[in-house]
């Protein structure tokens, strides 16, 4: 029975690692497209003037895809290790944190939106130096 939940857990495990490259490349496609649509696009209006509504876009998909990576990169570890790192997941969170606010953007006038979010990213990052403080990686400790 231990076999077939390991074989099974592999399995899974490729499904998700396979799905994740599918998504990352097509955000990376996607990225590429609109960041020459919206270049293309702000050359002809505005020429080099700065415009950021058209890089909001381009940054939430930037985002998006490191955001898969890390999820990738956890699956990994937990595929080949059966360990949850506690600091890839603190990283997932920030990026996701930063994402939330990039979406919201300027014009989001709730200031207790942004307190909780500022608590949220102050706590999260709090968390990720007490973790990478107190605790070695084998990873790179190998690397020194």
């Amino acid at each position: 029975m231990l076999k077939f939940a390991d074989r099974f857990e592999r399995v899974i495990s490729m499904i998700l690692l396979g799905f994740g490259l599918v998504i990352i490349a097509y955000q990376v496609v996607q990225l590429i497209w609109n960041t020459v649509k919206s270049f293309q696009q702000r050359f002809s209006e505005t020429g080099l003037d700065y415009a950021p509504e058209y890089t909001k876009t381009i940054a939430i998909l930037f985002f998006n895809i490191l955001l898969m990576i890390e999820i990738i990169q956890t699956i990994k570890i937990f595929s080949h290790n059966h360990i949850i790192k506690v600091r890839v997941i603190l990283i997932v969170c920030l990026i996701a944190a930063s994402r939330k606010i990039l979406e919201l953007g300027e014009g989001h006038s709730d200031p207790m939106t942004m307190f909780a979010l500022a608590a949220l990213i102050l706590s999260l990052a709090a968390g990720y130096f007490l973790v990478s403080r107190y605790t070695k990686d084998p990873v790179e400790e190998s690397e020194k």
